[in-house]
């Protein structure tokens, strides 16, 4: 198999293993082949990809949410069907595989996670979201093993450079009047949040007539507090 391992023999286009059956099987060559393609047919084979990102940036900066997306994808399984049950002539009772997903660092010194995969199509896709503390590289390790099969494990890795202040965003300054207006709906905001939450205890005693003119008021008090500023 050119040391190659079983994963990566088994996404080989057919044809291609068919060249090698012989030096894998021997002169009886072709039963043999097409028992292995109906077992390789049957084979939970999944694709692993991981990526890290700032939604809406290039850059990671110090205080960034970053997020990390694993997708799994199930390489022969079509669309609208589930894998099925772990073949196997010995197997005491019919058993479904399991993936667990395991993410660390590069030197594999902590876990990040540890999760058990429930895929229910043909692709899973996850997200974990942080925020960053510091800057300089960070580098996640995704491992996904399987229960049942060996030599279909997957593994991905991706790195991530942080800096301290961004370089390449573009610094939006705003104007004295619009920070202004910005503050002021958000006082009006509050006060009117705050009546919500006074009125809703008080169901009992306050009308909703009682409860409009409580508000207009405190829209009327900070609008005076405004022109005499």
């Amino acid at each position: 198999m050119n040391g190659k391992i079983l994963y990566q023999y088994c996404i080989l286009d057919k044809d291609a293993r068919k060249q090698i059956a012989p030096q894998i099987f021997g002169s009886d060559h072709v039963a043999k082949f097409e028992d292995q393609e109906r077992c390789i047919e049957a084979l939970p084979l999944v694709k692993l990809k991981m990526e890290a990102f700032v939604d809406g940036e290039d850059e990671v900066v110090v205080g960034d949410i970053l997020t990390c997306k694993l997708t799994v994808d199930y390489i022969k399984l079509e669309k609208g069907t589930r894998s099925g049950y772990v073949h196997s002539k010995h197997y005491p009772y019919l058993k479904k595989d399991n993936w667990f997903l395991i993410i660390t660092d590069e030197q594999f010194q902590g876990l990040a996670a540890v999760e058990k995969l429930t895929v229910t199509g043909n692709q899973y896709v996850k997200e974990f979201k942080e925020r960053i503390q510091r800057p300089g590289k960070i580098s996640f390790t995704a491992i996904l093993t399987n229960d049942s099969y060996k030599g279909l494990d997957q593994q991905s890795k991706v790195e991530v450079e942080v800096v301290e202040t961004a370089v390449n965003r573009k610094r939006i300054d705003y104007l004295k009047e619009d920070i202004k207006a910005i503050k002021e709906a958000g006082i009006i905001q509050s006060a009117l949040m705050g009546e919500e939450e006074t009125d809703s205890d008080e169901d009992d005693e306050v009308d909703e007539a009682t409860e409009l003119a409580n508000k207009l008021k405190a829209i009327g008090k900070l609008a005076e507090d405004k022109k005499n500023d």
